[in-house]
């Protein structure tokens, strides 16, 4: 029973391509992220992506959000991560090419602020 909550719950999601996003900044970018895990440690959530093989920030893997961004938002780009990671789809990132400082935990080398994100 509780699948089919989640189920029902990520449909609602996914309908239509859901994104979350926050404002508008210049050093946004997107990549497409066929995910690799998605996990909420301490204060923050990430999403690893399987590496790109080249391109802009290929060498990045873990994009993450603080856990102040508000439930909705948190909840909701988990259950987009978990659902593209049971369909082998790859999901729509948007993360700040220049953040990593904002996020506890997110290392320069390998990690950028989370954004938003889109599944279709």
């Amino acid at each position: 029973m509780a699948y089919s909550k989640w189920a029902a719950l990520a449909g609602v999601f996914l309908a239509g391509a859901a994104v979350f996003a926050g404002p508008a900044e210049a050093a946004a970018v997107d990549r497409a992220c066929l995910v690799d895990s998605v996990a909420v440690i301490e204060g923050r959530m990430h999403i690893k992506c399987v590496p790109a093989p080249s391109g802009l920030g290929h060498d990045v893997t873990y994009y993450a959000m603080n856990l102040s961004e508000g439930a909705a938002k948190i909840e909701g780009l988990i259950l987009l991560a978990i659902e593209s990671k049971r369909r082998n789809k790859a999901m729509r990132l948007w993360y700040d090419q220049s953040d990593y400082q904002s996020v506890a935990g997110c290392l320069g080398h390998n990690c950028r602020r989370l954004i938003g994100a889109a599944m279709e």
